[in-house]
């Protein structure tokens, strides 16, 4: 298949196969006789064959045999670009990606599934031009990607080996052309947010605990100190007449009963800033590209915040014509944070919990907190306004620089070295505070720390071509990897004043301590592939790498990674013959890959001095390893050491085996284009750190190869582009509309002993094992009893009474224990999905995204507040338990309210969980480019205008209680946003 050299009057031409479509261009629509005279501008010396960099060298896009998704860069072009990787939620099929509203921008990424979930490393690389890291997208500029690859197969990912086992995100960024355009990007956005939990105001909240004693049996007016009750005394028939409240809450009579809504208190409506200014041009012999990137965001928790300020400068400079070259990429960030990001779950979870009655702030102009009769939960405009100005720093620096020499023909010897460094540092003062009867003392943390990543290596790439019909690309490479990680912290208290320009360690007067820590690694790695093409009919691709990491012991220090795929262009068969079919291509791989993701001293014992720790049954300091020789009963103690860790000298590399097949086909004159991949995964050895049972005594927990996960799925990706004749506009209509959804179905297959256990079951014939590793353990609900009868006919249970949960009897002996618990869901989604939409029609364009996911569950905790008032009794409560059960309302499934959780309702159980599927509209936007002649008059090349909006609308079954399953509990919500932006060229 060839591909064809874009003429400046082109429209859009799909230049590849769909399932690797890493270059994608768009240009406005032209006219008929613009259109004849691109048809004869078109030549044969106008074609020309893309060739696709990934994996330290570059192939004919037409060659690849691996399962490799692109991202079109101009879906996402409209959204703010604090990680470009919550902007491609649901347009990937295979990946995975989880996020909040937390302006941080953090994001969970999974490619194909996961291995041992939170005692696992999960987590995919990423290569930025050429620098592995870990660490994420969010600490770049969006603005400057070019191209983002995911490599979800083993073929595609195993020529980097020991850190792709987790999948692959390639990202090229910007580079410099001939010419010289300037482009000036700007958006604002606003975002908000409202909680659907409707907390009880402070009178609602005195009925619903005169109807929960009521219940019991109590007297009421018994149940709490800040409710004084008139009803008629009847427990067969109660009537509630008012409800009265003291003026005063606290025994000192400066806090006054107050109605706060504290969810208002403590939102708001947050506006994000994104700006940036970029240049790029060369001549025939450099190039260059270079960008100020400026953004501001609040998060919908007031005080939350982020800032980043980034500059980048990429250039290549051809030093001997077609035969030396040099070029480098340098980025520097600066990244601001607030502590409020960190802390805004638990800020969202106490407006909810807290109780109205008390108030922001008392009558001398403290602190309101909880009294008697309220649970101890902390004021969460205090935790606000205290924290303001806690705020974090982190530099990155990001840069490479390469040589690279052609000394014969289609021979291009490469060498490169890369930093990656990052600098953090935050001083976080925690002022004295009374609010109510909680309390505390001053305390600053200083914690000051850098890490730094070396990478060095060299390439020799070798294209021959035999016979016009044989096609190799050579590629042998080493490389070498050198990180190292230091961090400082130091605390102390006691000072003379709460300004925080006072608050430095040197100003602190008690507890006054320092602690650190270091850690270094290496990585050293040879690899090699060669890509194979027999007349564009049969394609060949094998690759192996060889890792060595300091890691592990000397016993299996290295690890080698292969991987083979074959394609077969079934089109391009003299024997085929379908004129509707343009591309039917054939793909299948076989590969491995590795993880290597543990501690550092992973292999070693290692003891750790701990001078006092706090004893968890006495107030002495005696689990210390401080010990009083001289017998001087005071002053500074020599300190011994206590086993932290046992090594495991045995430790290998993780390992993921996977076979993909995959099929790619465009119909139709390519209006049509779609791709099928089904894979099979197995991840053995899987590292992970054991949780040892106490009796095992102290340093028993050590790192081990435990386990072996399976992940198997499909993806499909099916799309429809075209020009349509709509009959009505005066204009063709430019019509793109893609599909793509994605099932990983995860078993856990084998276990270590003193891991399977970490996962609940118990420990003999219910055990994780063929389950996925995100299964839930507990109690099956089965509904309320409703009357006497069924109590009395039903196992027996401790705890039963009208009103309450009742629990399914798993084993059938007629009692309710712990033997009824079961494996009764998982939160893996059955399917993900995404649909995209765009229309273009002369200077307008539209679009508009949906994304959703189909099953798996999700637990809601916020139903421990709106369903219950046993469970957290000084707590606030729902607006549910106005609909709680009574003899004369049993549609409900509010259980009936009481004091006293005798039935132990908040047990891990399904009645806590439901589904987790959900249909998002994710992004619309309508844009506007004006005409070249408008754009001219103000000395620009182009502009375009445009309104965005995001997360208006979500779309739940029926039954579904969470508002939002994608961040169902006290977590940082996802909010609806609008923007509003512009970009210019010049």
């Amino acid at each position: 298949m060839k591909n064809i050299k874009l003429h400046p009057l082109a429209r859009q031409v799909r230049t590849a196969l769909p399932a690797c479509s890493l270059l994608c261009y768009m240009y406005a629509p032209i006219g008929v006789a613009q259109e004849a005279e691109l048809e004869n501008a078109i030549s044969e010396d106008d074609v020309e064959v893309i060739q696709i960099s990934y994996g330290y060298s570059a192939v004919e896009e037409t060659d690849l045999t691996g399962s490799i998704a692109s991202v079109d860069i101009k879906d996402v072009v409209d959204l703010p670009s604090g990680n470009i990787m919550q902007n491609l939620q649901g347009r990937v099929p295979g990946l995975q990606i989880t996020t909040n509203g937390n302006p941080s921008s953090s994001a969970t990424v999974r490619i194909r599934g996961q291995g041992l979930g939170p005692l696992g490393n999960n987590d995919p690389l990423y290569i930025i031009d050429g620098i592995p890291t870990k660490s994420g997208l969010q600490e770049i500029n969006s603005n400057d990607i070019a191209d983002i690859q995911v490599l979800r197969d083993a073929a595609a990912a195993s020529i980097y080996g020991a850190r792709s086992g987790n999948g692959v995100i390639v990202v090229t960024t910007k580079r410099g052309h001939d010419g010289l355009d300037f482009n000036f990007r700007y958006n604002q956005s606003f975002e908000e947010y409202d909680f659907d939990l409707n907390p009880l105001n402070t009178l609602q909240r005195g009925e619903v605990v005169w109807r929960a004693a009521v219940n019991d049996g109590t007297d009421p007016n018994s149940a709490s100190p800040l409710y004084t009750y008139d009803w008629n005394g009847d427990f067969t028939n109660p009537q509630l007449n008012s409800v009265s409240i003291p003026q005063y809450t606290d025994p000192e009579g400066v806090q006054q009963a107050a109605d706060t809504q504290w969810f208002d208190e403590v939102t708001q409506t947050a506006k994000i800033q994104d700006m940036n200014l970029s240049v790029k041009g060369g001549t025939d012999r450099a190039s260059f590209y270079s960008s100020i990137g400026y953004y501001d965001a609040e998060g919908v928790v007031d005080g939350s915040k982020f800032s980043r300020m980034s500059f980048r400068v990429n250039a290549d400079y051809e030093i001997i014509e077609d035969k030396l070259k040099v070029g480098q990429t340098f980025l520097i960030t600066d990244q601001k944070a607030n502590l409020i990001n960190d802390l805004a779950g638990d800020i969202v979870g106490l407006s909810i919990e807290q109780q109205s009655i008390v108030p922001v702030y008392n009558d001398l102009g403290n602190w309101g907190g909880p009294v008697a009769g309220i649970t101890d939960r902390d004021n969460p405009v205090r935790i606000i306004e205290q924290n303001r100005d806690n705020e974090s720093t982190y530099n990155k620096i990001m840069g490479s620089f390469y040589v690279e020499y052609e000394p014969i023909e289609d021979l291009v010897l490469r060498g490169s070295v890369g930093v990656d460094y990052g600098q953090y540092y935050f001083r976080n003062f925690r002022r004295a505070y009374t609010a109510g009867f909680l309390s505390s003392d001053d305390l600053l943390s200083v914690e000051d720390s850098w890490n730094q990543s070396i990478i060095t290596s060299a390439t020799a790439t070798y294209k021959l071509v035999l016979d016009d019909k044989h096609k190799f690309n050579f590629l042998a490479g080493v490389e070498q990897i050198d990180a190292k990680n230091e961090l400082s912290r130091g605390f102390g208290s006691g000072f003379a004043s709460d300004d925080r320009a006072f608050a430095y360690l040197s100003q602190a007067t008690e507890n006054v301590r320092v602690e650190g820590e270091g850690d270094s690694w290496a990585l050293d790695s040879q690899f090699a592939r060669v890509d194979y093409n027999y007349d564009n009919r049969y394609l060949a691709s094998a690759t192996v790498r060889r890792d060595g990491s300091s890691r592990f012991g000397k016993n299996n220090e290295y690890g080698t990674f292969p991987a083979a795929s074959v394609g077969w262009v079934i089109t391009n068969e003299e024997f085929f013959d379908i004129e509707s079919i343009d591309t039917l291509k054939l793909r299948a791989s076989i590969g491995e890959t590795g993880n290597q993701e543990i501690a550092s001293n992973a292999t070693f014992t290692t003891y750790v001095p701990r001078y006092a720790t706090q004893s968890l049954f006495t107030d002495l300091q005696d689990e210390g390893t401080a010990y009083d020789v001289t017998g001087a009963n005071g002053g500074t103690l020599p300190s011994g050491f206590v086993k932290a860790q046992t090594g495991n000298e045995d430790l290998k590399w993780e390992t993921s085996t996977q076979v993909n097949i995959g099929l790619d086909f465009e119909l139709f004159e390519r209006t049509i284009y779609g791709s099928i991949d089904w894979f099979e995964k197995e991840t053995r050895d899987i590292l992970t750190l054991t949780q040892p049972v106490a009796t095992l005594g102290e340093g028993a927990q050590r790192w081990v190869n435990g386990g072996t996960i399976e992940n198997k799925g499909v993806e499909l990706v099916l799309g429809y582009e075209s020009w349509v004749d709509t009959g009505f506009l005066d204009d063709e209509l430019e019509v793109d509309i893609s599909f793509n959804i994605s099932s990983a179905k995860n078993t856990v297959t084998a276990l270590p002993e003193d891991v399977v256990n970490s996962f609940g079951g118990n420990g003999q014939d219910k055990t994780i094992l063929g389950h996925s590793i995100n299964s839930v353990y507990g109690y099956v609900a089965d509904g309320l009893f409703q009357n006497q009868e069924e109590i009395d006919s039903h196992a027996a249970q401790a705890g039963a009474g009208l009103g309450r949960i009742r629990w399914k009897d798993l084993d059938g002996n007629g009692v309710i224990d712990e033997n009824d618990q079961d494996f009764f869901a998982d939160t893996d989604p059955d399917f993900i999905y995404g649909m995209n939409f765009t229309f273009r029609y002369q200077d307008w364009d539209f679009n508009m995204f949906w994304q959703g996911v189909k099953g798996g569950q999700i637990r809601n905790n916020w139903r421990l507040f709106t369903d219950f008032t046993s469970l957290n009794i000084g707590s606030n409560y729902g607006s549910r338990t106005l609909d709680a059960w009574t003899p004369e309302n049993t549609d409900t499934t509010v259980p009936a309210l009481t004091l006293v959780d005798n039935n132990g309702e908040g047990r891990q159980s399904s009645f806590f969980w439901e589904d987790g599927t959900y249909l998002k509209l994710r992004n619309i936007s309508v844009g506007y480019t004006p005409s070249l002649d408008f754009v001219e008059r103000f000395g620009l090349s182009n502009a375009r205008f445009y309104v965005q909006a995001s997360n208006l609308l979500t779309i739940t079954p029926d039954g579904t209680l969470s508002q939002d399953p994608e961040t169902p509990n006290e977590v940082f919500p996802v909010p609806r946003r609008i923007t509003l932006g512009m970009d210019l060229s010049f």
